[in-house]
């Protein structure tokens, strides 16, 4: 109720006797869809500040003040093994085209 009321301009009891149970169950799925407010002005932030400062080795999650996706330790241990394994798969393939090179 207080993201809504901050985002209309009004108070929360402006909104409680103004506000109808149905059109505050819309606004609620409304938020789902298209959401509003500091999380959503965080992911607009971190867009442009890497479209500025972003380069191959970063993310769009790098430039969050946030973590979007938190993770237990051993999800993020495998995670991570998961990402060094397809780095390293990027590795062998780039190996293998030079020394392709240097066969012909």
């Amino acid at each position: 109720m207080f993201k809504l009321a901050l985002a209309l301009g009004r108070t929360v009891g402006e909104l409680e006797r103004g506000l109808s149970y149905d059109e505050l169950i819309e606004w609620q799925a409304y938020d789902r869809i298209d959401p509003f407010g500091g999380f959503r002005q965080d992911l607009q932030t971190a867009h442009l500040l890497y479209a500025k400062c972003g380069n191959d080795d970063t993310s769009i999650a790098d430039f969050l003040p946030v973590d979007p996706n938190p993770m237990t330790d051993e999800m993020r241990e495998e995670y991570e093994q998961h990402k060094a394994k397809e780095q390293a798969q990027k590795d062998i393939e780039a190996l293998m085209a030079m020394f392709a090179k240097y066969q012909k």
